[in-house]
């Protein structure tokens, strides 16, 4: 496992250090950690996962990580687990519940950059304000989370967004998925506008079909392709394994069933990995594999 992580490493530096010297890099990571539920038993518990997650994150050691779905409690054992990071959530409190909060939260290194600033909004019809995702049959509160940043040592800034759309599978899902999606970018638009680096990603809950624009999830992710593009697809290093393993549910080898996505601006995509090999000590560290993907901007 360290000899593939270390090749791939190796080959984005490669090709790094080939650029005229004016780029800066940045690793990004996508991680739906998956909750700590109760039902879940024996290897699928938090208490067996969560040793593994924390070999795999400092392992990988991302610039930045999104992760989606931690509890108020795995939050604080996430943060233990990554103590060169520091981190950005909608924090619970008096007048906003946790269920409402969207439980998504960026980590970046505290020694490598600044942050510029940070902010959130509801996936809602009223994004300011604690909602739930226009008339989705999923109820969950669901925000955005993002933070800009500066390299310390470069001085070049991007902004980063998570996010976690819902995820039933009505007609009227694969809608709200796309209005989630737009309300993203316009977003994003507004506060970075269109000549700034922006990386998008998180669990998106929809499997887009290059070649079918009709199909539910090019639907849903439709206006995120319309102005960013996809780190699966356009890395010069890349693979289609399935993001989403569902502990067991998803055969093993599948291709192509990619819930999780890493959408970019004004950045060139490297090397883009699905960790999907079950090294840590369990079958799966999360019902979803980690994302990964370098960068040059």
């Amino acid at each position: 496992m360290a000899f593939i992580v270390g090749a791939l490493h190796a080959m984005a530096d490669k090709v790094v250090n080939n650029t005229d010297g004016r780029d800066a890099t940045v690793r990004v990571m996508s991680f739906n950690i998956r909750f700590n539920n109760p039902l879940d038993t024996l290897d699928t518990s938090w208490d067996a996962r969560r040793g593994p997650c924390g070999v795999m994150l400092n392992q990988y050691h991302p610039d930045v990580v999104g992760i989606q779905e931690p509890r108020e409690d795995m939050r604080q054992e996430i943060y233990e687990m990554m103590p060169d990071y520091d981190h950005y959530c909608v924090e619970p409190s008096d007048t906003l519940p946790a269920n409402h909060t969207g439980r998504v939260v960026l980590l970046y290194l505290r020694d490598r950059y600044e942050l510029l600033d940070s902010g959130h909004f509801w996936l809602s019809a009223t994004p300011y304000c604690q909602s739930v995702p226009w008339n989705s049959t999923d109820t969950h509160y669901r925000v955005a989370i993002w933070i800009h940043l500066r390299d310390k040592s470069t001085g070049k800034d991007f902004y980063a967004v998570s996010t976690h759309f819902p995820y039933k599978k009505a007609p009227v899902d694969t809608e709200v998925r796309a209005k989630c999606s737009a309300l993203i970018t316009s977003r994003m638009k507004e506060i970075g506008g269109d000549d700034s680096t922006i990386f998008v990603f998180g669990d998106l809950n929809a499997t887009p079909v290059l070649t079918d624009p009709q199909a539910p999830g090019s639907i849903s992710l439709a206006p995120l392709y319309e102005w960013m593009e996809s780190a699966r697809d356009k890395s010069i290093v890349s693979d289609d394994n399935s993001s989403f393993n569902g502990f067991g549910r998803v055969a093993s080898g599948t291709k192509g069933k990619n819930l999780d996505h890493i959408f970019y601006r004004n950045a060139t995509p490297i090397v883009f990995e699905t960790i999907d090999r079950p090294v840590y000590g369990v079958r799966w560290i999360s019902d979803h594999y980690p994302i990964m993907a370098t960068f040059t901007y």
